[in-house]
C-alpha cells in the first residue's frame, strides 16, 4: 500500500514537472545588434534587434492542438509530436528594466512587418522588414513607450526573400504517407499584373508566395479548367459569383513562358497564349498537391508569445531574452486582423496550460472577415473584394464578437466565447471596409435591419472617410500602374488616431481605464444605410454606381465547419444573403459617424473610403482598397463654373489662418475625447499650415 502511494506521488510529480506538449522548444538567435545608431527612445533608452528561428513541438492528441485542421495528418517525431519552425524578430530595450514590461506582438502581414507604417508614420522608403536605421523607426512611438516588439512567421505560403518571415511546416499526408491531393481554385487578376499584360505567372499569382503544384502538367490528369470573367461580382451587387467563360485548353498550359508561348512545362506556373488582361479575372481549377498543415500558423503565434511571456529558458537552457513581461498587446492589420479574429474564434488565445495569450488585441481594417487559414490547401493571401477573389471562405457565421444565435441553426456562437481567455479588444475600420470587407455586419443582424449590442469586452470605431491603408506622405496616385482608378487616392494618414487607440487599449488592459465609447455608424440614428440610400452630393466627374462587396452565408461543402476543414464547393452555394450597409455622408461626402480626423472635420478636399476603376481595369467596379480625393473649389465662382455643389475653401474658412484654426480646434476636440494624443496636435497643425491646397 505504501509502495503504491509512493508510486502515485512520483507519477504526480512527474506530471507536474513534465514540459507542456505544445511549446517553443528552442529559440535560436542568429543575430543581435543595436538599432537606430544607438539613439535613445525616451526613457526606454537604446534598443537592440534579435533575429533568428523559433522551433516548436505539438502533441496532436491534445485538445487545444487538435483545433489545427490536419494536425493528425502530419509526420511525427520519435516522441509522437509534430515539429515545425518559424522565423522571428524581437526589438527590445537594451536595459529591460527601463522598459514597460509589455509585449507588443504584431501579427505579420504576408511575412511583412507593417505596424510601423501606421503607428510610426514611417514612409514607403523605410525598411520595415528589417528596421535598422533611425529612419526605419519613424517617430519611434512603440519604442518610446518601452514595449518589447515582436514578430514571428505564420504563413506557410510566404516565400523567402526581402526579409519576409517564413515557416517550415510539415506536409499533410494520407493514410499511406503520401501527400494528399485536392481540387482547388486560384485566381489571377490585375493585382498580379502590375499594370502589364504578362503571359506567364506562378500558380500563386506572384513570386512572393509559394504555389501549390499541380499533380501533372497534363490538363486531364490535373482535372484542370481555366475560366475568365470581367468581374467576380454581379451588377447590381449580390453574393453570387459569375462563372464567365471557359478558355479553350489550346489557349493555356501548365508552363513557364517568360519569352512567349509555349514555354517550358511546369507544375507550378501557368502560361496564357494571348496574355492576361487587366479588365479580366481568371479562375484556374486544378488538382493540387503539397499542402502544408496551414493551421500551425496559429500555434506559432500562440506558443511564441506564451514563451516570451512566461518562460525563463528554452529546453536547451537558452535564456528567454525578454523574461519578466507582465502584459501582452496584440495587433493585426488587414489580413492579419482577419487572422486575429479567427485566432480568437477558434480558441488559440489560450495556450496549452489555459493561460491567456493576448491580454489586449487591436483588430484594424479587417471588417467582418475571418482568415482563410485553418483549411487543407488554405490560401491566406487572397482576400475578397467587390471585384475579385470572392470565392474565399471568410464571412460565415459568427460575424460579431458577442455570442448570439445563428439565424439559420439557432445555435449560439460568437468570436469571443471563452471568458477566461478572451482579450479586451479594440476593432477599428476605415470607411473602405464597409464597402469592401462588409464591416457593417460586425454590428448588425445579418438582415441589416437592427443594431446589435456590443460585448463589454469590445470597442469598435470607424475612422471616418479614410481608405484601407497608405504610408505617411504618399503622393496621391491612381492605383496600379498609376492608371487603375478614376480618382486620386486618399492621402489622409490614420497615424494620430491609431496611436491614441493603442494607448487606450494599453490603459484598458493595464489600469482598467475604460476606452472611449464606440464610435460607429448605426441603423437607429440613420448613419448606417444601404448603398443606394447614400446622400451622394453628385460631385462633377465622380462616378457613383452604389457597388459594394455582396455577402452571404455560403455552403462550401459538408467538410467545412467553424471556418476550418476542406473546401469541396470551390464556388460556394448561397444559403442566405447578408444585407451590407455603409456609412451615411454629409454634404461634402464625408462619413457622418465615427472618429473624424482633423483633415476630415476641416477638409480641403472630399476624401472617400472608396474609388472606382477605369475601363481598362474593369469599369465601375470598386478600385481595390483605395479611397478618393477630390479637391474642393477655392472660391464659389470656381465651384459654380464647374457645376460643383460643394462649399468652397473661401466659404468654409475665409483664408489659410481660418483653416488652420479649425484644424487645431478639431484636433483638440479629439484630444478631449482621448481619440488623439496631445503630442500629435502640433504635427497636425503644422501640416495644415503647409497644406498645398492654399497655394
Amino acid at each position: 500500500m505504501k509502495a503504491l502511494a509512493l508510486a502515485t506521488i512520483a507519477a504526480l510529480a512527474a506530471t507536474l514537472t513534465a514540459p507542456v506538449d505544445a511549446r517553443l522548444t528552442r529559440l535560436e538567435i542568429l543575430k543581435r545588434e543595436i538599432v537606430a545608431d544607438g539613439q535613445a527612445f525616451g526613457a526606454a533608452g537604446r534598443y537592440e534587434k534579435l533575429t533568428g528561428t523559433a522551433y516548436f513541438e505539438a502533441d496532436p492528441a491534445d485538445e487545444r492542438n487538435a483545433r489545427v485542421f490536419d494536425i493528425r495528418n502530419a509526420s511525427l517525431n520519435a516522441k509522437g509530436r509534430v515539429e515545425f519552425s518559424a522565423d522571428m524578430m524581437i526589438l527590445k530595450p537594451v536595459d529591460l528594466a527601463k522598459g514597460s514590461h509589455t509585449l507588443f506582438y504584431e501579427v505579420n502581414n504576408r511575412g511583412r512587418k507593417i505596424a510601423f507604417g501606421r503607428l510610426h508614420d514611417t514612409t514607403s522608403k523605410a525598411n520595415m522588414n528589417d528596421p535598422t536605421t533611425p529612419e526605419d523607426f519613424g517617430n519611434g512611438f512603440l519604442l518610446k513607450r518601452g514595449y518589447v516588439v515582436a514578430w514571428i512567421g505564420w504563413g506557410a505560403d510566404s516565400a523567402p526573400g526581402e526579409n519576409r518571415l517564413t515557416v517550415n511546416f510539415p506536409i499533410t499526408r494520407d493514410l499511406e504517407g503520401k501527400p494528399v491531393t485536392q481540387r482547388i481554385v486560384t485566381e489571377f487578376g490585375d493585382r498580379n499584373f502590375n499594370g502589364a499584360a504578362p503571359g506567364t505567372l506562378p500558380l500563386s499569382g506572384g513570386t512572393a508566395f509559394k504555389s501549390f503544384p499541380a499533380v501533372a502538367t497534363d490538363k486531364a490528369k490535373a482535372e484542370a479548367e481555366l475560366w475568365v470573367v470581367g468581374s467576380d461580382s454581379p451588377r447590381p451587387s449580390a453574393p453570387e459569383i459569375p462563372r464567365g467563360e471557359r478558355i479553350d485548353d489550346a489557349g493555356w498550359a501548365f508552363a513557364k513562358c517568360p519569352d512567349g508561348w509555349p514555354g517550358e512545362p511546369s507544375v507550378t506556373d501557368i502560361c496564357l497564349k494571348d496574355g492576361f488582361r487587366n479588365d479580366r479575372n481568371y479562375h484556374l481549377l486544378y488538382r493540387a498537391t503539397g499542402s502544408p498543415v496551414m493551421g500551425l500558423g496559429y500555434l506559432t503565434s500562440r506558443d511564441f508569445v506564451s514563451f516570451l511571456r512566461h518562460e525563463q529558458a528554452d529546453d536547451a537552457g537558452t535564456p528567454n531574452p525578454v523574461a519578466g513581461l507582465t502584459t501582452t498587446l496584440c495587433q493585426g492589420i488587414s489580413s492579419s486582423g482577419m487572422y486575429l479574429r479567427d485566432f480568437l474564434y477558434q480558441g488559440f488565445n489560450e495556450d496549452e496550460q489555459g493561460r491567456r495569450v493576448c491580454d489586449g488585441a487591436h483588430v484594424h481594417v479587417a471588417g467582418v472577415q475571418k482568415l482563410y487559414l485553418n483549411y487543407r490547401f488554405a490560401q491566406p493571401n487572397p482576400f475578397t473584394q467587390q471585384h475579385r477573389e470572392r470565392y474565399v471562405p471568410d464571412t460565415n457565421f459568427p460575424h460579431q464578437y458577442g455570442v448570439r444565435g445563428n439565424p439559420k441553426t439557432r445555435l449560439p456562437d460568437g468570436i469571443l466565447k471563452r471568458p477566461s481567455s478572451d482579450p479586451k479588444l479594440i476593432h477599428s475600420d476605415t470607411s473602405n471596409e464597409y464597402w469592401q470587407f462588409r464591416a457593417s455586419l460586425t454590428g448588425t443582424t445579418e438582415g441589416g435591419r437592427m443594431d446589435l449590442t456590443e460585448s463589454s469586452r469590445v470597442r469598435r470605431y470607424l475612422l471616418s472617410s479614410l481608405q484601407h491603408g497608405s504610408f505617411k506622405g504618399d503622393a496621391p496616385h491612381y492605383g496600379i500602374g498609376n492608371r487603375q482608378c478614376e480618382q486620386l487616392s486618399n492621402p489622409v494618414h490614420p497615424g494620430p488616431l491609431l496611436r491614441a487607440l493603442t494607448v487606450a487599449l494599453d490603459d484598458w488592459v493595464r489600469t482598467r481605464t475604460m476606452p472611449p465609447p464606440n464610435r460607429v455608424p448605426r441603423i437607429a440614428d440613420g448613419t448606417l444605410v444601404a448603398p443606394d440610400a447614400l446622400a451622394w452630393p453628385k460631385i462633377p466627374n465622380v462616378k457613383y454606381a452604389a457597388l459594394f462587396n455582396g455577402s452571404a452565408e455560403r455552403d462550401f461543402g459538408t467538410r467545412t465547419m467553424g471556418n476550418a476543414g476542406i473546401v469541396d464547393k470551390l464556388f460556394p452555394d448561397v444559403v442566405y444573403t447578408h444585407r451590407v450597409l455603409v456609412p451615411q455622408i454629409d454634404a461634402l461626402g464625408h462619413d457622418i459617424a465615427g472618429i473624424r480626423h482633423p483633415f476630415v472635420e476641416a477638409p480641403t478636399a472630399t476624401v472617400l473610403g472608396w474609388n472606382t476603376r477605369r475601363p481598362e481595369f474593369g469599369g465601375d467596379d470598386l478600385c481595390d482598397l483605395l479611397g478618393s480625393m477630390i479637391p474642393l473649389p477655392k472660391t464659389r465662382a470656381e465651384g459654380d463654373a464647374a457645376g460643383d455643389p460643394r462649399p468652397s475653401l473661401q466659404e468654409l474658412y475665409g483664408d489659410r489662418a481660418g483653416y488652420v484654426a479649425k484644424v487645431e480646434a478639431a484636433a483638440r476636440n479629439l484630444v478631449a475625447g482621448r481619440l488623439m494624443l496631445p503630442e500629435d496636435v502640433e504635427m497636425v497643425v503644422r501640416e495644415a499650415r503647409e497644406s498645398e491646397a492654399w497655394k
